[in-house]
This record gives structure tokens, sequence and C-alpha cells, in this order.
């Protein structure tokens, strides 16, 4: 793929996980720049360069030493968006100048709450420390698709709620949140006092120059956005990785309407399968999503994930 004309000048002459050698110009020596791996969602994006900010030697110099201008990222076949630092030179926001706030209102989307559908759905992986990981589907009767299990949330129901809710009635699965390592920009809690003691709990450390914070999460893993057919809503579908609580047999006696239960049909598939299968393609990108994390775990990693469930 292409690289946009904003980055062009950034040429890339080896990758790891951790680390990645960059020229900042294409007659400089490479110099060594940590990066911050992160992930992100779909959605609205436009052309439009920020005004530079002038850079005095002590913010040149911030920038060479903590490597912050540039965001290197994983999965990139899975890369839905551009994203930069706080600290890119490139991309400094002049809040007075009207162009930011044209392209807010020109890019931005809003609605009312009854033009909103707002559905929670999983993608549930059985065995997901295991060689041989399988993801929950149904097959739906209906209109002959295979599709992840999802619903509308109900009021007053927080949306990872509503998500192992309406796995457990559309697949017949109790499941619960499976924590995978990977970026957010959720806010991790601060310390609180339990009996005049500090409950410490690793969600890792916000970097205040992205934004993100990685570490082990249950926190949404991608969200969804399209119009109904049905009724014309924009429908937005939050997604959460997930794991049978029970085992992995369908129990019809969780499925509360006798609509679903006629409806669906169970099945365990492998990523290929599943990818093979599901019709709707932002379905497959949660799937793809979900095992790329699971892949990047590490035995510390699953360890850890079961010791806060």
């Amino acid at each position: 793929m292409p690289l946009p004309v904003d980055v062009l000048p950034w040429i890339f002459s080896s990758y790891s996980v951790d680390h990645i050698e960059v020229y900042a110009q294409p007659t400089r020596k490479p110099f060594q720049r940590s990066v911050h791996l992160i992930q992100q969602l779909p959605m609205a994006h436009g052309p439009y360069e920020k005004p530079i900010r002038p850079l005095t030697k002590q913010n040149v110099a911030r920038l060479l030493k903590s490597d912050v201008t540039k965001i290197a990222r994983r999965f990139e076949k899975l890369v839905r968006r551009e994203l930069w630092t706080k600290e890119d030179p490139d991309r400094q926001v002049n809040w007075n100048d009207a162009r930011v706030w044209e392209k807010i209102n020109r890019e931005g989307f809003y609605h009312r709450a009854d033009e909103m559908l707002v559905s929670c759905g999983t993608v549930t992986v059985d065995q997901a420390d295991s060689q041989r990981p399988k993801v929950l589907t149904v097959f739906n009767k209906n209109i002959g698709i295979y599709q992840l299990p999802k619903g509308r949330k109900n009021i007053d129901e927080g949306y990872l709620d509503a998500a192992l809710r309406e796995t457990a009635e559309e697949a017949g699965v109790a499941v619960r949140p499976l924590r995978l390592r990977f970026g957010s920009r959720s806010t991790p809690p601060k310390s609180v006092q339990v009996q005049n003691h500090a409950r410490e709990t690793n969600y890792g450390v916000e970097d205040k120059l992205t934004g993100i914070t990685e570490g082990l999460s249950n926190e949404s893993i991608g969200v969804s956005e399209y119009p109904d057919p049905a009724t014309g809503a924009w429908r937005h579908i939050y997604w959460f990785a997930a794991k049978p609580l029970e085992g992995t047999k369908r129990d019809e006696a969780r499925m509360t309407e006798e609509e679903d239960r006629k409806k669906f049909t169970t099945f365990w598939l492998s990523e290929s399968e599943a990818l093979s299968r599901l019709k709707l393609e932002d379905e497959k990108f949660m799937v793809q999503i979900v095992f790329a994390y699971v892949r990047s775990m590490s035995a510390d990693d699953w360890t850890n994930s079961r010791e806060r469930e």
C-alpha cells in the first residue's frame, strides 16, 4: 500500500516488536526509535494538514530523545486509520484556525437517540491459549448467513453486560470476558483505597503523547458502524473478547426467546473457517483482531489474565 504523502520522508530500514530504525531525513544516519504498538478503530478521516508549530531547541531535543513523532503499528494489515502523536510537528493543532473547526463539522457524525441503534456482541474464543482455538458463531436461518452473536443493548444496561447477555441468548452459550493485551484509549483507573490499603491493578500506564494505554483489558476491542437496512437507523456495534463460562455446548434454556431458538444454529469454527463463512466484513475484521491479540499473548500474559478473572 502506498505511503501517505506526509510520511514519505520517513524511510523504515528495520522493524521489530519493540524498536524500529528510521531515517529522519534521507541523508541522515538512522537513529533508534522506541515505538508504541497500538490499534485503531474505523472512523471518519480526512486529509487535513494541521499548521506546524515552530520547534525550539528544547522541543527538538525532546523529540529526538523520546522518539515520539511517529507511531509504528502492529498487525499492519488490520490498520483502519492513520494515527500520530501529540508531538508530531507536522500535526500540531492551532485551535484558532477556522479550518480545524470546519474539519470537525464536515467529517463528524451526530444523531438523535431515536436515530441510533446501539448493539453489543462478542468474539468468543474457546481455548484461546491453546494451539487450536475456536470462535463462536451462529447461523441465521432466516437470512441464510453466518454471523457473530450480537444484539441491542437494554436500557440501563452496560455495554459489556449486553454483549455477554446477547451471546448467551443467541448462541445458548454462557460467556465471560476474556482479558487480552492491546491498546485502548480508555483511561486507566486510579488506585483506590481498600481498608486503608491501596489496591493496585495492572492496567498499564497511559502514554500521554498518544493517549493509549496498553495492557491486559476487557475493554471493547472495536466498533462497527453502518446504516441498518431494516430501519434506516445508524447502527453502532461494540465488540468484546470473551470465552466460555461453563462449557461450549449449546443450552437452549439460556435462549430466552423462542424465535432465537428456531432462528439460530450454533457453530464453533477455526479462524480460517470463520473468515470464509462470515458474511459481514466488519465481523471478519473483529475475528482477525482478536486472534491477532491472542497470538501475541505471552505465557505471563495468560497467567495474569486468568488471575484477574
